[in-house]
């Protein structure tokens, strides 16, 4: 229950209790840095101040000014830590890579580009030690928990989380629009931001919802995957053109497999997509609030779903 909204309680106390708790667990794993345990802590730091940030923007309409400066301080906070995070991510990417291709000169190749990414990854790690990234990093979100007790909603019940929902689910489609009409790294990355959104959303809702919104959920996680798989993609694209750390043949062996499992990803996503995010976000908001504090109806939508699964 620690990223949900409980069924009982206010939705302002709910919002502060987890904030806090998240905020309290991406501290708890800023500890070290320079090995593949550590790198996952920041990368599980990281996504735990997302999930603050997902919250911050379901109830920003209720939440006002406030709003704009702690969203600005978080995001200073992971892209603080974004380089330690990316840095091994592209090396598990580019193991991911050997599995699409049989050609032994392209395994051959990704090999090679896979040591030199660790190598990479050990010297942002260095650099990341050496100008104490994650003191500095701790101490912003320890600040920011003792600025708690400032936040205020100016509305109640689902009217805090309402407007901000509808604003997410409008957000998510037109940059999901937007990227398949221009298939480009600036649009997916837009469109994989505004997704995680509404992913993490959705999960706070979900106990308020007599837990009947496990299929929107899981339907979002897996376009959420496939857009975080592209992300890495895109950066290992361009770690490839710009910092040639393999030799040239063997750069456009790996280029040439990567393009290939871009192409897949993408038509992947545009699929996940068109069943994630088919819902007009009028339509979504009202079935959220139709379900908000409605056991009855909350088990009704189960049933039926799962009548579905069944003739399925």
């Amino acid at each position: 229950m620690s990223y949900r909204l409980k069924p009982r309680g206010s939705v302002a106390s709910e919002v502060r209790r987890i904030v806090d708790k998240q905020l309290a667990l991406a501290i708890g794993e800023l500890r070290t840095i320079g090995d593949r345990r550590s790198d996952g802590r920041i990368h599980a730091a990281r996504r735990h101040v997302k999930k603050v940030r997902a919250i911050l923007r379901l109830v920003q309409p209720a939440l006002g000014d406030t709003y704009y400066a702690v969203n600005r301080r978080l995001g200073r906070a992971n892209r603080m830590l974004g380089p330690i995070a990316d840095g091994r991510a592209v090396v598990d990417t580019t193991a991911q890579l050997g599995g699409t291709t049989r050609a032994r000169p392209a395994h051959r190749a990704l090999h090679l580009l896979q040591a030199a990414l660790v190598q990479r990854a050990e010297g942002i790690d260095r650099r990341a030690e050496h100008d104490r990234v994650l003191p500095i990093v701790a101490g912003l979100l320890r600040r920011e928990r003792r600025r708690l007790n400032d936040w205020t909603l100016n509305a109640r019940g689902f009217d805090a989380v309402g407007p901000g929902l509808e604003n997410s689910v409008r957000c998510a489609r037109k940059a999901m629009q937007r990227a398949l009409r221009h298939p480009a790294a600036h649009t997916y990355h837009v469109w994989r931001r505004r997704l995680k959104d509404l992913w993490f959303q959705v999960r706070l809702l979900e106990a308020r919802c007599g837990d009947a919104l496990m299929s929107d959920q899981c339907r979002l996680e897996a376009l959420d995957d496939c857009l975080g798989e592209y992300h890495n993609v895109v950066l290992l694209e361009e770690i490839l053109i710009t910092e040639a750390l393999v030799p040239r043949p063997q750069t456009a062996g790996c280029l040439r497999v990567l393009r290939r499992y871009q192409a897949e990803l993408r038509g992947g996503a545009a699929s996940l997509g068109h069943q994630a995010l088919a819902e007009k976000p009028a339509h979504f908001v009202r079935r959220i609030k139709r379900l908000w504090h409605t056991p009855r109806a909350a088990a009704a939508v189960r049933a039926k779903e799962s009548r579905w699964r069944s003739a399925a």
